[in-house]
């Protein structure tokens, strides 16, 4: 699954069902993996073609409460709602056309009470740069565990480049690849500007 946005992935479009090309992948990190007490809670929170970074993420989770928040412009940008069977799933459109009309990030502010505030939640984000930073507003003051895979156009996905940096603290500021230190990153590593 992947939206057209520059020369690489207007080229894929025009790919033939049983067409060889060659790839490599995958490239950087995924999503680390709740603990295996069967009480831990994981919230899915995505945007668009995020979704299919969690879709597959929400495979994986097979313990636990499970909460997913979908979101898109209209109800034809709502994807993999079908790929979380053992989930609760809530659905946001910007338009209105399906489900709370609205951000997935007003979305999940109308559920979050629905969250113990004094258990650790497992959250894993992944969408457009907007939905991120406004979802790290809310967030971070929490005690969660939030992880938050990065959409950046990449232009070697080697890392030797630096077209896709981003800024992020450890002890100091530096900036960090997507493409290879990432595109998962814990979400209070990262510097919004």
């Amino acid at each position: 699954m992947y939206k057209k946005v520059g020369k690489g992935t207007q080229k894929m479009s025009t790919f033939k069902e049983g067409q060889k090309v060659n790839l490599i992948g995958p490239l950087g990190n995924g999503f680390i993996l709740p603990p295996l007490p069967s009480s831990v809670t994981s919230i899915l929170v995505g945007g668009g073609v995020g979704m299919a970074s969690l879709s597959a993420l929400g495979e994986t989770i097979g313990f636990g409460k499970l909460y997913v928040f979908v979101g898109g412009k209209t109800k034809n940008d709502i994807l993999c709602e079908d790929d979380f069977p053992k989930g609760k799933v809530f659905i946001a459109t910007e338009d209105g056309s399906r489900g709370k009309k609205g951000t997935v990030v007003d979305l999940f502010l109308s559920e979050i009470e629905r969250f113990d505030w004094g258990c650790p939640h497992h959250i894993y984000i992944c969408g457009p740069e907007g939905m991120v930073k406004s979802l790290s507003r809310i967030i971070k003051s929490k005690k969660w565990i939030v992880q938050v895979s990065l959409e950046a156009r990449m232009g070697c996905g080697f890392g030797a480049c630096w077209g896709c940096v981003v800024k992020t603290r450890d002890t100091e500021m530096v900036y960090q690849r997507v493409c290879k230190d990432g595109p998962v990153f814990p979400l209070s590593e990262i510097v919004w500007e």
